[in-house]
This record gives C-alpha cells, structure tokens and sequence, in this order.
C-alpha cells in the first residue's frame, strides 16, 4: 500500500472520531496540541486506525504515536511486519 494511500486512510479516520476535515488535517499536526484533542480523542482514533488497518499496537507504540506522521508511519511498520 502507498504511503499516500495510508496517509488518507489515517485522516478519515481522524475525521470520523473528532469531525476534524480530513482534508485540513496537517502531515504533521500534533494531536493535543495541534488539533486540541484530548486523550480519550486520541485513544479512539487509535482503535480506529487499528481496525482500518487490521492490527493491534503495543502500549509502547501508542506511547509514541502522538502525531499524523507518527501514526502514518506506525502503520507502515505494522503493515511491512504483517506482510513479511
């Protein structure tokens, strides 16, 4: 899948938690700070893109995953880990 492809799944789902546009979502936009979401927000769009994608992140991974590029990249690492 292209990172492009991910990057939009990524949105929607942001989109269908918070009601944020997907298309006025920043590559690089810092959920707190940037879209001012909240920890529940966060946690939710977590299991969201955990279900887009079919897998299940590690408490660590989550840890990290605080931004659209960290999420975007969290799931091409899962995705490459799954396919090989």
């Amino acid at each position: 899948m292209e990172i492009e492809a991910i990057r939009a799944r990524v949105k929607e789902c942001i989109q269908k938690v918070t009601g944020i546009e997907a298309a006025t979502i920043s590559d690089s936009a810092a959920y707190e700070s940037d879209l001012g979401l909240d920890s529940l927000s966060v946690l939710e769009i977590a299991v969201s893109v955990e279900e887009q994608f079919k897998f299940h992140a590690t408490d660590e991974e989550l840890a990290l995953t605080r931004t659209v590029d960290a999420t975007v990249e969290l799931v091409t690492r899962r995705i490459c880990v799954e396919v090989a």
